[in-house]
């Protein structure tokens, strides 16, 4: 029972310097992503919910800094716990300057003023009724924060920005508070209960291991096969990073597209298949449950063999309406999907939510329901979620926004929430996108013919902003420092203040940043991301523009592969539940976003380095194996940076990780 009380030792304090260090940290990548990111087109420095600047700052503090102090003053070394709150506070922080918040909360504040032009009419079509605090309102201040000023930062207009920042600054505000929320309320029901595993913590803890007596460095820092697989990643990025930077020197093929010897029907209408090569993925994925890896790739390929069947029989098959998914009908098993899973995930955690409830009103079990270990208390978090969500829907109604789309909107934005960390935390996902976004459930339905466009604006630019782009989402990253904090017996409510802290100044910073970036460059003329400048900002405007002039007529066939997804993933889970099935409900969601499509081949080698191992070496030659593959992480990690600094530098980036 989730309410039994427990009798453990009491938690570590989280120590001041470890919280100095890990905010300083945090401030440092929240003001140099951007610039990494968008003006030098390095690698990322997060990029998913496994942020390399957060990784790499670990591994320096745990072996060289580490391994000096225990030399020269053991008693001041890092211990265990002081490592793993610095991560922590970096990784909450890693996301919020790029797709976790700032790479397309401010373009998409200031695109109407600047992309809107007497051609397109947007002005008039999509967005001229709405209240002016939900856009940039001063043209010149929006065109030059896609163009530049001449003289750069002094002439940023703060003044400008304070209105529109200020309302969606509530937005964002009631949107962390729901964050933080609901992963405190699910964290005992996944770490305890379910005792999910966390694969993307796991090398973290491997890192923050105390060494062994006589030595300085944690026990897999100390592997030969370790240190081989970082010198072959460090070959093969050295070797592309110098042809980056002299085209002469010849590279190594990482990436071959497989669609491009597809040239015949119905072959060639299957859509992009590359096979990208990451070591990173690849150490990632030896680190998984092997059926979880396997549901992965299969459902990939599965998907594009359904593509193929569809064309030889003549299928309707359009594309989506604007989702990240390829094909509509695969946005719209993809909503269904997620909505089975999280119909399964509260199913699951029925008790435990119904001990949150007793304890939050005071009921008659109330005293002996312990959450004395939880980040905060049950009745905060459950006043917390009435409040936030809430504040959204009362923020929504402001904008213009009919009840029906709040309803739509906050149930997309709890879907994605919950079915991000529970694909991250359980499987350990690099990161996966969600394939449906609101238009493609309408368009499932009743269709647009009678919808508000400047509602329809509204809403797309919050899906944008804060939960289509979910390679960094917060809430996962909530929970893995909740679950560091109860491996090192870190006391978790001195951790969420500090959590709290390091996202609070992570926008703070973020901001600053990703304001100046663009005055000084110019975000949609120089920059060379032009998907956060350009086609991301323009999209939700080309589409509200295209359902004045054209509306999505009704299609309650769509509904059928709603419903369809739903049994689909929820028959999965069952199969797994009562007989152990081997597909994992996991790789049905995605598969046919970015996510599925960059990462499924470095996958499916992983997942078969692993099964061979097992097969033929059994769990002993297993784990002789597993430092490689964790020195293929760090690998990828270690020159992650190196990169970025040669790229900073130079001024030529070299991009490696996915994104």
């Amino acid at each position: 029972m989730s309410g039994t009380v427990s009798s453990a030792p009491a938690p570590r304090a989280v120590t001041a310097r470890a919280v100095l260090i890990g905010l300083a940290g945090a401030a440092l990548l929240c003001a140099i992503t951007p610039y990494n990111d968008y003006k030098i087109g390095a690698t990322y420095l997060a990029g998913n919910q496994f942020p390399v600047g957060a990784v790499f700052a670990l591994l320096l503090l745990a072996a060289p800094v580490n391994a000096l102090l225990r030399w020269l003053s053991p008693a001041r070394a890092f211990s265990r716990a002081e490592l793993l709150t610095i991560w922590t506070l970096m990784l909450v922080a890693s996301g919020l300057p790029s797709s976790g918040m700032m790479r397309f909360f401010l373009p998409h504040i200031a695109a109407p003023g600047y992309f809107s032009n007497g051609v397109n009419n947007w002005e008039t079509l999509v967005w001229g009724g709405l209240p002016d605090w939900l856009s940039l309102s001063d043209r010149d201040a929006a065109k030059a924060y896609f163009t530049g000023y001449p003289r750069g930062a002094e002439h940023i207009p703060w003044a400008a920005w304070v209105r529109p920042l200020l309302g969606w600054g509530a937005f964002a505000a009631c949107f962390f508070v729901a964050t933080f929320s609901l992963a405190n309320l699910l964290r005992r029901q996944w770490i305890e209960n379910e005792k999910f595993v966390f694969p993307l913590v796991s090398l973290p803890l491997l890192l923050a291991e105390d060494p062994t007596p006589g030595t300085r460095l944690p026990p897999i820092l100390r592997h030969p096969l370790l240190w081989c697989a970082v010198a072959f990643t460090t070959g093969l990025h050295g070797l592309n990073g110098l042809h980056q930077l002299y085209p002469t020197i010849p590279a190594v093929q990482t990436a071959i597209y497989f669609d491009n010897y597809l040239t015949t029907s119905p072959w060639n209408q299957v859509g992009p298949i590359p096979m990208l090569f990451f070591p990173l993925v690849v150490g990632l994925s030896f680190l998984l449950p092997a059926e979880v890896a396997f549901s992965l790739w299969f459902f990939f390929l599965f998907y594009k063999a359904e593509i193929l069947i569809g064309t030889v029989y003549n299928w309707d098959m359009p594309g989506s309406l604007g989702s990240p998914a390829e094909r509509r009908f695969h946005a719209q098993q993809g909503v269904g999907g997620a909505f089975g899973l999280m119909v399964w995930t509260l199913w699951a955690a029925r008790r435990h939510l119904r001990d949150v409830w007793e304890k939050a009103v005071g009921g008659e079990r109330a005293p002996s329901i312990d959450d004395s270990g939880e980040m905060f208390s049950y009745r905060a978090t459950v006043i917390g979620l009435v409040l936030s969500y809430a504040g959204m829907a009362v923020w929504l109604w402001l904008a213009t926004v009919p009840a029906p789309l709040i309803a739509l909107s906050l149930l997309l934005l709890t879907l994605s929430l919950v079915t991000i960390s529970w694909v991250v935390t359980q499987a350990g996902t690099l990161y996966m996108i969600m394939p449906c976004m609101a238009i493609d459930a309408v368009g499932a339905t009743v269709g647009t013919r009678h919808a508000d466009p400047g509602a329809w604006y509204t809403v797309q630019r919050i899906e944008c902003m804060f939960y289509r782009d979910t390679r960094e989402l917060l809430m996962p990253e909530i929970l893995s420092g909740a679950k560091a904090a109860e491996v090192s017996g870190l006391a978790p409510r001195q951790l969420l203040s500090a959590m709290i802290t390091s996202v609070v100044l992570g926008v703070g910073v973020s901001l600053a940043a990703s304001l100046w970036l663009p005055y000084f460059n110019g975000g949609a003329v120089t920059l060379p991301n032009t998907w956060a400048f350009r086609t991301g900002p323009m999209r939700p405007l080309q589409m509200t523009g295209g359902l004045v002039t054209t509306p999505i007529p009704g299609d309650w066939g769509g509904m059928l592969q709603v419903v369809g997804g739903f049994v689909g993933v929820v028959a999965l889970l069952l199969l797994r539940a009562r007989t152990g099935f081997g597909l994992h409900p996991i790789g049905f969601i995605g598969v046919s976003t970015v996510s599925g499509k960059t990462l499924w081949f470095s996958i499916l080698v992983g997942w078969f380095c692993k099964t061979t191992l097992l097969r033929f070496a059994g769990m002993r030659g297993y784990r002789s194996a597993l430092p490689f593959f964790v020195g293929l992480i760090l690998g990828d990690v270690m020159n992650a940076i190196l990169w970025t600094v040669i790229g900073g530098m130079t001024g030529v980036g070299y991009n490696f990780l996915p994104q």
